[in-house]
């Protein structure tokens, strides 16, 4: 699904993957030895100063008191504080606001958020921003803009690297799908709720917005929120689901069934 939080970096020695930074280090080591991790390796990694503010709220989740249970908690407090939502749909005449991803924040607006962020914490902490920037783990360099000209072939691989980077490239999920996931997924585990009341306001809250936000790829909403409901009754856990759905993004989208009579019928014009 898609997440806020940066990827591990990573760096390849001897065919084998180690972490690339302090920050990502820190991170690994919270897995349990032997878990099974799936990787995708991607040439777009987020920015430094990203990197850093996931640092640091690390960094205050682990050396101070707070009402926060998880670096996520944290990000989503901070972005309601200063209206970083997005308006799911109302309850009783109540709205539902949804945190927004900070990944859809272009360079600018982030820093402008960081900077904001920053004084939130000082104030819910009491302790200064510099300090925790310092004290906060390193997350490495940004890494250099990626060529225009295609990469090489490795030596022997024929070119097959390549074709399989670029057939992967294609069938990536688009960032409106990926964020679909996420909602419904979010509100099927979210354990303030009870599953009754979850089942009964998962279609005037998430799939009604999705169905407006996504009105030519309603197939794929419907195939979200009937994965939903299979979460919300314990029919499957939400990391299958979650696996199911990306792949299901990944694929053409499908013609919904107006889609196909309007396909179907001359124009009258």
């Amino acid at each position: 699904m898609k997440d806020d939080r940066p990827p591990l970096r990573m760096t390849v020695a001897d065919g084998k993957l180690s972490p690339a930074d302090a920050f990502s280090a820190e991170r690994l080591d919270s897995y349990r030895n032997g878990t099974t991790m799936f990787v995708q390796p991607v040439t777009d990694p987020q920015s430094k100063k990203r990197r850093k503010f996931w640092a640091i709220l690390g960094l205050v989740l682990a050396n101070c008191e707070t009402r926060w249970r998880t670096t996520k908690d944290a990000a989503n407090d901070i972005k309601r504080f200063y209206g970083l939502v997005d308006e799911g749909g109302t309850i009783g005449g109540v709205r539902i606001l949804y945190p927004r991803s900070l990944n859809d924040l272009s360079e600018p607006e982030f820093e402008e958020f960081y900077e904001d962020a920053m004084l939130y914490l000082q104030r819910a902490t009491g302790v200064d921003p510099e300090t925790l920037s310092k004290e906060a783990p390193d997350t490495g360099a940004d890494e250099p803009p990626a060529s225009d000209s295609p990469p090489e072939a490795g030596v022997g691989s024929g070119g097959e690297t390549s074709l399989n980077a670029t057939s992967s490239a294609a069938a990536a999920a688009t960032p409106d799908r990926e964020e679909c996931i996420a909602k419904f997924l979010q509100f099927a585990t979210d354990e303030t709720t009870a599953a009754a009341w979850k089942l009964e306001n998962l279609w005037p809250t998430v799939k009604a917005a999705w169905v407006q936000q996504l009105a030519g790829d309603i197939p794929f909403v419907d195939a979200c929120c009937r994965t939903a409901k299979q979460v919300i009754r314990g029919e499957i856990k939400p990391d299958a689901a979650a696996r199911y759905l990306h792949a299901l993004a990944a694929k053409p989208k499908e013609k919904s069934n107006a889609d196909q009579q309007r396909g179907s019928k001359p124009n009258s014009r």
